[in-house]
């Protein structure tokens, strides 16, 4: 599962711009009235899937920001 620090990397950054130029660009050929209606779902399935992609960080900012227990060895130091 991803957290919340996952999504404020660099390359997070660059794949959400990139996904939303693509988004914008199914968005646009949706518009089109010159596909069937097989093509349209197919477009608007795209959009579903990057949309529910996009999401994933919404989706991580509203999660506890770390289990104590997922911290257990991290950093451990013996006695001084």
């Amino acid at each position: 599962m991803l957290k919340a620090e996952d999504f404020r990397s660099t390359t997070w950054k660059r794949l959400t711009q990139t996904l939303e130029e693509r988004l914008q660009e199914l968005r646009e050929l949706n518009d089109s009235p010159s596909f069937s209606a097989e093509k349209t779902a197919l477009i608007r399935g795209g959009i579903g899937e990057l949309k529910r992609i996009l999401s994933l960080a919404e989706k991580a900012s509203l999660s506890p920001a770390v289990d104590p227990d997922e911290l257990s060895g991290v950093d451990e130091q013996g006695p001084e």
